[in-house]
């Protein structure tokens, strides 16, 4: 059996209470079942991959690129980077001599092809986060011109809820 390192991840610690991690690990261990494959060491971050600089993925990445395992495993791209600089160091592993593998797609990273259709999941995953930004910022700012403030009310104002602040009196 290939030793391999599970890599699973959640974007917030809250999202980290429910399923999701779980039911991901339970896709890798599946999928490593199936494939000869074995997790010999687990990475679980509950951060956003929007940004560069989550430490349990880069830990794992330096281990990867030491070595310490032949392999890793995730359970969707988007898992691993919603960011292309991301996405840039964890792709280049195949050519450090480490397998990637993707529990929920079939694809080869050792080929041209699996690698460039690799890349587009990467570039939707990317631009998804960006259009996210896009759409919230659009979103509290036609709430605050609907009168309407989506954070709790600021000092020196009663939270009346519903997004309607009033100012207190003395």
């Amino acid at each position: 059996m290939k030793p391999c390192f599970g890599y699973i991840r959640v974007s917030t610690q809250k999202q980290g209470e429910g399923v999701s991690l779980e039911a991901q690990k339970d896709a890798i261990i599946s999928f490593a079942s199936r494939q000869n494959l074995s997790v010999v060491k687990w990475f679980e971050e509950r951060q956003t991959a929007a940004k560069g600089g989550r430490p349990i993925f880069n830990q794992m990445l330096g281990q990867l690129k030491r070595r310490a395992a032949r392999g890793v495993i995730i359970h969707k791209i988007d898992r691993s980077a919603r960011n292309l600089r991301d996405w840039a160091m964890f792709s280049e592993l195949p050519d450090m001599g480490v397998d990637v593998f993707i529990a929920t797609e079939n694809l080869d990273f050792n080929s041209r092809g699996g690698r460039l259709t690799a890349d587009i999941q990467a570039v939707i995953a990317a631009d998804y986060i960006r259009n996210l930004r896009e759409e919230t910022i659009k979103g509290l700012h036609g709430r605050l011109k609907q009168g309407l403030y989506r954070f709790r009310a600021p000092i020196g104002y009663l939270d009346n809820g519903k997004g309607r602040p009033s100012a207190s009196s003395p």
